[in-house]
């Protein structure tokens, strides 16, 4: 009866690691970035510095148009770049 009350509690904390844990990958901050800057294909720009918070994460990416730091929520959803001088 134990290893199904710990299968109970492990199920949610599984499921939370595995979709938070990939909605910040590289390739999704690329795509993020090149949605919310425009008319630039997501393989034109680069990621780097990514830090992961409890709800956010952050990063920089190198574009055609420029360098730009950005943040969005932790499913990347919310994404808003501003462009470093």
């Amino acid at each position: 009866m134990k290893r199904f009350y710990v299968f109970l509690i492990l199920i949610p904390i599984l499921f939370t690691f595995l979709f938070t844990g990939c909605a910040s990958t590289p390739g999704n901050l690329q795509r993020e970035t090149a949605r919310y800057i425009r008319d630039i294909h997501p393989d034109e720009v680069k990621i780097s510095n990514i830090k992961r918070g409890a709800t956010s994460v952050t990063w920089e990416a190198d574009t055609p148009k420029g360098k730009y730091d950005c943040s969005a929520d932790d499913m990347v959803r919310r994404t808003y770049c501003i462009k470093k001088k």
